[in-house]
């Protein structure tokens, strides 16, 4: 009695034992995948199939051994939705590791700084991948420009919905750790003049004296004779200004057309970047009111319309 038992004992033993390397030589096989490939496992897809699928796109030859193998390792309730690389030759095993681990596809996308909420709502409708649709309204300056990540299954109001936070974020702290000045009196008012600052120029080094300037014109009660401002109120953010600003632009009664207004434009006129917004709370202190191109890519700032003249003919005089 006791013989035949470890007699069956060592056949059964001996089959799982056969069965198991076989299986493991079966799963770590190579695939007949030529090159790498992207697979997406939608949610709510059957794993019945998705392995069909596989094999439709030549990654597998045997969707119904697939099938089996999530069984017997116990992975078929493990196995997660998400998009998926995989390359070239892979075998089964590692695809059945790829689908449990759920490492989908990290998708990048970058903002830059002074990019319009139009330009940054195109950007967004184009990822293919994230889904929904994006109903709210979003205001010039509510969103921070910065580079945010995402994968499959992520929606698009998710992402701006971090967009949002992120610059709400940074406003606060930013605020909170400012310069107080009589000019700027709230954080929209900030967020106004950092967008300016972001138009006016691309050097780090001179945010905070592009700042002065407009601070110090401000405390002067003097025009901000802005050009990026006046620009927005023929585009609205829409689309990009190709030609010169126009006389009738400069002359007109736009509440963006900081030729013709005092103060600051009702609204930003693009989302600035967290320097920007420090540059706007935290201005040089200077007795700067003008700056104009100094050909090289920055400006040559003055305190007074003599000096302002010089550096304005100078500079025309080296086109």
């Amino acid at each position: 009695m006791i013989r035949h038992f470890l007699i069956g004992s060592f056949i059964v033993l001996s089959v799982i034992l056969t069965l198991s390397s076989g299986l493991y030589v079966f799963l770590n096989m190579k695939g007949p995948l030529l090159q790498d490939k992207i697979i997406i496992l939608h949610k709510g897809e059957s794993l019945k199939d998705f392995s069909e699928k596989l094999a439709q796109e030549k990654i597998i030859e045997h969707p119904k051994t697939m099938l089996f193998a999530m069984r017997l390792v116990n992975s078929y309730n493990r196995i997660k939705a998400g998009e998926y690389m995989l390359h070239s030759s892979t075998g089964m095993g590692k695809i059945l590791n790829t689908l449990v681990e759920g490492k989908s596809i990290i998708h990048k996308l970058t903002i830059a700084e002074g990019t319009t909420t139009k330009q940054i709502l195109d950007r967004i409708n184009a990822e293919t991948i994230l889904t929904g649709e994006i109903e709210e309204e979003i205001p010039e300056g509510a969103l921070l420009p910065e580079t945010y990540f995402f994968t499959y299954g992520d929606t698009k109001e998710g992402i701006i919905k971090r967009m949002r936070d992120n610059m709400d974020q940074a406003l606060d702290y930013l605020w909170e750790n400012r310069k107080v000045n009589a000019v700027i009196k709230t954080k929209e008012e900030a967020l106004v003049l950092a967008s300016i600052i972001e138009k006016e120029t691309g050097l780090s080094s001179e945010r905070k004296k592009v700042s002065a300037v407009f601070i110090n014109r401000l405390n002067k009660h003097m025009k901000l004779q802005a050009d990026p401002t006046t620009i927005y109120g023929v585009t609205l953010g829409k689309y990009e200004l190709t030609r010169e600003l126009s006389r009738k632009d400069l002359a007109s009664n736009s509440p963006y057309n900081t030729y013709h207004v005092y103060g600051l434009p009702p609204t930003p006129i693009t989302n600035p970047g967290r320097a920007s917004i420090e540059a706007a709370l935290n201005p040089d202190e200077t007795n700067d009111i003008f700056f104009v191109a100094d050909g090289t890519g920055g400006h040559k700032f003055s305190s007074n319309l003599k000096e302002h003249n010089n550096n304005v003919r100078s500079f025309r005089n080296n086109q």
